[in-house]
């Protein structure tokens, strides 16, 4: 079956690491199609004639980029989202797993974000563009699921890391950028900058648990309901960047810059059916999944991501 799954925003980290475990699958990504014509799509779909796919293709951003252009990052998302399910519904795919983004719930100072909560008051300002392109996904599955009986499910992992991440000094998620940033300060014999207090927490899931959740999903699990995928109650970003300095050998100084955005300051989620739904998985500590990342990064550093900053 796997030879007729396809996998849309491949490019990334979470594509990267499905390209490892489920070759056999076919990858796009935006140079192969613009998921936000809708004529493109359906080329697409009969051209491959697809039984499964994997949803991921986004445009996303970092703390900055989701400010700036929260009203970009909604239009383009929903174009996205409606071009590729409504196709797929067309299509007659049997599966369809799409993944969602914890920028889509709101969150609560007292106490951790559920499933249940995801259409509950609206995301946080800063990304709520992203956000709630992404609560529109979650509806449109539903609705295809009610009406259609289309077999579409979700998956919301929290922030993701891993080898093939986005590592734009700006632009990036956090850890791919602390990584980036930790590597010229170690060379330039300078102090490690970090974004805001030190005192937000937030929460990461290593990119090759959420591919082999996504595959088990695809398999197992039916129901339009997302999975919160959070294998833990978050880390402070102080501890997250004397981990990752450790991780690089880095022993400079560290300054937290209170000017610089850090965007909420609890978001932790935890899926209100734990161990129901992926009780066989073991997912990775983030101690070990920053080494694997920052091996993969060092390895790569000349062939890929310099050249992909000389580009930019």
């Amino acid at each position: 079956m796997r030879t007729e799954i396809l996998v849309t925003g491949s490019g990334g980290l979470l594509g990267y690491a499905l390209k490892q475990i489920c070759p056999e699958a076919i990858f796009v990504t935006r140079q192969d199609c613009d998921l936000t014509d809708p004529s493109a799509v359906r080329n697409l779909f009969a051209k491959l004639k697809p039984q499964a796919v994997l949803h991921m293709a986004a445009m996303v951003g970092g703390v900055k980029r989701n400010k700036a252009q929260n009203a970009d990052l909604f239009a383009v998302n929903v174009q996205i989202n409606t071009n590729v399910l409504k196709t797929a519904q067309e299509f007659k795919v049997s599966r369809l797993i799409s993944v969602l983004s914890s920028c889509a719930f709101p969150v609560y100072a007292d106490r951790h974000s559920t499933e249940a909560d995801l259409h509950l008051g609206l995301p946080f300002e800063g990304n709520l563009g992203y956000g709630y392109a992404k609560r529109m996904l979650d509806v449109q599955t539903r609705l295809l699921w009610e009406q259609y009986a289309c077999r579409f499910s979700t998956i919301t992992p929290v922030t993701m890391y891993g080898p093939n991440d986005n590592w734009d000094l700006e632009e990036g998620h956090v850890i791919a950028s602390l990584i980036h940033k930790s590597f010229i300060a170690k060379q330039n014999g300078d102090v490690l900058h970090v974004w805001g207090s030190g005192n937000a927490v937030r929460q990461f899931v290593y990119s090759f648990d959420v591919a082999r959740i996504m595959l088990k999903v695809l398999e197992k699990y039916e129901s339009p309901e997302t999975a919160i995928i959070a294998p833990d109650n978050g880390i402070t970003i102080r501890d997250l960047a004397n981990l990752i300095a450790r991780t690089m050998y880095f022993e400079g100084e560290i300054i937290f810059d209170k000017s610089k955005p850090e965007g909420q300051f609890f978001k932790v989620l935890k899926s209100n059916k734990p161990g129901d739904r992926f009780p066989d998985i073991d997912f990775t500590p983030i101690n070990e999944g920053l080494k694997l990342t920052v091996k993969w990064f060092v390895e790569n550093y000349d062939t890929v991501i310099r050249k992909r900053s000389m580009v930019h």
